[in-house]
């Protein structure tokens, strides 16, 4: 018996399989398919995302099929009708995680990467060809019965402590567990359109841009190195089996010089963007993550952010289970916890999506005047939406304001190196404090958190362990206003604290991990 099993291979259950390996644990990956889908549909990352792939020492792998973000007219900008500029975001800053604020791939090649890693495990079976037909649950484990794709009659069965299902917005685990999505009733179909220039030294700049045209609003964004995605909005009206023709396509491209004779047409395919997420995400031993939870329109370049986010929420709490000795019970904060969390960026990607698909002349109108008189008074814009916390069901100390919120990572030095925190220090459960030289925890129940965890301690302080090289953790320290600050697995603040007050915090650490004692 496995672990866990895995049903669905995107991205999200490879990058879960990979998580779980790490943890020592043993995984069947399943997937319907007969081999891995070729061509591209998630196009980038957030650096909180790239930290994730940097804890699995992966990213001298993944460095070099980035396209770079950062550097001059690599913006997102809104323009008008007119070409004039409505809106410009200014990507060129590193995240709090200490990677770009957006990084831009190639799917296929950073599958095949991940792909390829888990090949070398001995740890994980990637079975394909293999569709779910049903499963039933008992008190230890979940028994699952799979059918041959191309021989329906032809079955298998595995058995598995846990299962994730990653198997995509038409999920069959959710649709077997009767779990129904809520839909926020935005739904818009989008022509999408990846584009290779064989011209590979073109400069495209903005990066990113939303053309705000009623007459076919259209996005385009980097998709990878030397590769460029256009997304063209169906209007009303409109037949989608004559957007999504070859014929169509290349007329929408024209504008930008895009024809037969200088670039290749990838892929071309109609999408409908909407957002959606499941209310339940755990039935017992079975557990949703990625678009079988949730979708949600693509204009945050989050969606395959938030179903990396899920398989990193759960591995950690699996790998605490099995290697930790913590309870089942730790998995039911999961659920509430991300589901608040995807809710929150989902609602924005629609309050923006509804900006962005705007047709009506009147509203256009307004819309344009509104972010135009914002571009010469910026108390007139937008706000920046808030940060998303976690669920307040979930797995930090509620009481505490900056619980729930991402921590930073930054450059330092310690021990005789330097580089990026968990590259010098490690991950896992992190104490980051900013003292004198005090000691980390005196009771104990803390220095056995401690211990048993491997909870890495930095100190700050003068004279300290950890020096700041880049002054990212003195002003975190200052903003917070606490010295002290327990830091997640996934990098989540589980809470903060004065030095003097560190033991509780560990304390209280370790009873929330629902504990089997």
């Amino acid at each position: 018996m496995k672990d866990v099993v895995i049903v669905g291979a995107g991205p999200v259950g490879l990058f879960a399989a990979l998580l779980l390996d790490q943890q020592g644990l043993s995984v069947d990956l399943y997937e319907r398919w007969p081999s891995f889908y070729p061509l591209p549909r998630a196009c980038g990352v957030d650096h909180e995302i790239i930290r994730q792939i940097q804890s699995l020492g992966l990213m001298t792998d993944m460095e070099p099929l980035l396209d770079p973000v950062m550097g001059p007219g690599k913006n997102y900008e809104f323009h008008d009708a007119n070409h004039e500029t409505l809106l410009k975001i200014d990507w060129n800053r590193p995240g709090s995680s200490g990677w770009a604020q957006m990084n831009m791939f190639y799917q296929p090649e950073v599958e095949a990467m991940m792909l390829s890693r888990l090949r070398q495990s001995s740890r994980v079976t990637i079975h394909h060809g293999r569709e779910l037909v049903s499963f039933e649950q008992s008190d230890d484990h979940v028994a699952l019965i799979f059918c041959e794709t191309e021989n329906p009659a032809t079955h298998f069965t595995a058995r598995a402590r846990y299962v994730i299902g990653a198997d995509g917005a038409r999920s069959k685990v959710r649709d077997l567990l009767g779990i129904k999505p809520i839909d926020l009733g935005f739904a818009y179909d989008w022509l999408v359109v990846d584009v290779v220039p064989h011209d590979k030294q073109r400069v495209w700049s903005p990066y990113v841009v939303q053309y705000l045209d009623p007459r076919r609003p259209t996005t385009l964004v980097g998709s990878g190195p030397h590769r460029r995605r256009w997304e063209f909005m169906c209007l009303p009206g409109e037949c989608v089996e004559d957007l999504n023709s070859i014929e169509t396509t290349w007329k929408l491209l024209e504008p930008w010089d895009i024809n037969p004779d200088n670039s290749t047409v990838e892929r071309h395919t109609v999408y409908t963007f909407r957002g959606s997420w499941a209310d339940q995400w755990k039935q017992g031993r079975i557990i949703l993550a990625g678009d079988a939870a949730h979708t949600m329109p693509p204009f945050l370049g989050q969606g395959l952010c938030a179903g990396m986010r899920d398989a990193f929420a759960l591995s950690w709490r699996l790998s605490d289970i099995f290697n930790k000795g913590a309870s089942d019970a730790l998995l039911e904060s999961y659920g509430p916890e991300r589901r608040e969390h995807v809710c929150e960026i989902i609602r924005q990607a629609v309050e923006l999506g509804r900006l962005i698909c705007m047709v009506d002349p009147a509203d256009v109108k307004i819309r344009d005047a509104q972010m135009k008189a914002a571009m010469s008074n910026p108390s007139l814009g937008l706000k920046p939406p808030p940060e998303p916390r976690l669920g307040f069901a979930g797995l930090y100390r509620i009481t505490d304001e900056h619980a729930g919120y991402l921590s930073v990572q930054g450059h330092v030095s310690r021990n005789g190196r330097r580089g990026l925190f968990d590259d010098v220090a490690g991950g896992g459960w992190q104490l980051l404090m900013r003292n004198s030289g005090a000691p980390a925890a005196r009771g104990s129940k803390a220095q056995a958190f401690v211990r048993d965890f491997g909870v890495i301690v930095a100190n700050f302080g003068p004279g300290g362990d950890t020096e700041d090289l880049d002054g990212v953790y003195s002003e975190w320290f200052d903003r917070l206003g606490d010295d002290a600050v327990l830091v997640r697995p996934d990098y989540y603040v589980f809470g903060t604290s004065s030095l003097e007050g560190v033991d509780a915090l560990l304390g209280s650490a370790r009873d929330a991990l629902a504990f089997a004692d």
